[in-house]
Formats: C-alpha cells, structure tokens, sequence
C-alpha cells in the first residue's frame, strides 16, 4: 500500500492486514466487508501512518508474531532482540523463563509462548501494540483493536478485546 488510502466508507472500520490468513481469519470472526480491509504489505508502521482514518471510529489490526511485536516496538524490519525481551518482561515473563532465548532469533519466542499456554503474555504484547498506535495516531476517539494470528492455529490466537 502506498500513499494514502481512503477510509472504508459507511461501516467507520477498517482491518489493516498482514497475509492473507491474517484477513481470512481475521474475517471469519468479525464478517465485515471485504471493503474494510486493506493490506498492510511490509511495514505496517508506515502503514499505520499513512492510512485515511477521516469517518473511521474503529481500527483493527490482524498479524501475525513479528508484525504485532514490530507494532509494540514502533518498528519496521529487523526486531531488536534485546528490545523484544524486554517488551516480554515488562509482559510478565521472568529472567529465568528467557534464559534460553538469549541470542535466539526472535521467531522462536512466539512457539515458546503459543505452545506454552502463555496467552497471558501474547495478549499484553496485543495492548502494547494497541496503546502504541493510539499514542502514535493521537485519536482519542478511534479504537484501536490489535489481533494477532497463528498460521500454524489458523485462527486468531491472542488480541486486546
């Protein structure tokens, strides 16, 4: 997506995407308009930025691990492990618990934390995504709702509703 894109008319939603599972799930729970989604591409910070909100009152956001977590960083790219786990202890996951991730690649994390019945965790790194949009944007009027996908579940797995 380039430039700025319209708002989604009538419905005052709109889904920015990342995949076509993140919509396809995203869609089987919400079943909002195909003209409230709008794909993200790769960086969902620029898009998030770029977006037309005018009559917009609801944002969501359907991604998956890297996408939401980039989101909470407030960056594009490559993550920052260091800064990954420390959004994860601030999430509530102790020192001991992420001994063996240090210098793991930050994709590692998120099996760890699905497979591990973590939700807890994966649901706090949604409201970090969530509270960081609404501060970038400064809409105190739009919500801002943050789901983040498991291709592996197919479905979404974890958001701050």
């Amino acid at each position: 997506m380039s430039g700025t894109e319209t708002s989604a008319g009538a419905s005052g939603e709109i889904v920015l995407y990342r995949g076509e599972a993140a919509k396809r799930y995203h869609r089987h729970l919400f079943s909002l308009d195909d003209a409230c989604y709008r794909s993200a591409g790769d960086d969902m910070v620029r898009t998030i930025l770029s977006v037309d909100l005018d009559g917009i009152s609801r944002l969501h956001i359907a991604a998956g691990w890297e996408t939401v977590v980039g989101i909470a960083l407030w960056t594009s790219g490559r993550l920052p492990a260091h800064e990954v786990i420390s959004l994860l202890r601030k999430a509530g996951v102790t020192d001991e618990e992420l001994l063996p991730f240090i210098g793991a690649d930050v994709r590692d994390l998120f099996p760890w934390l699905y497979y591990g019945n973590r939700f807890d965790v994966l649901r706090k790194i949604c409201n970090s995504a969530k509270a960081k949009v609404e501060a970038k944007l400064g809409r105190k009027s739009l919500l801002v709702y943050c789901h983040l996908v498991a291709d592996e579940a197919e479905k979404i797995v974890a958001s701050n509703l």
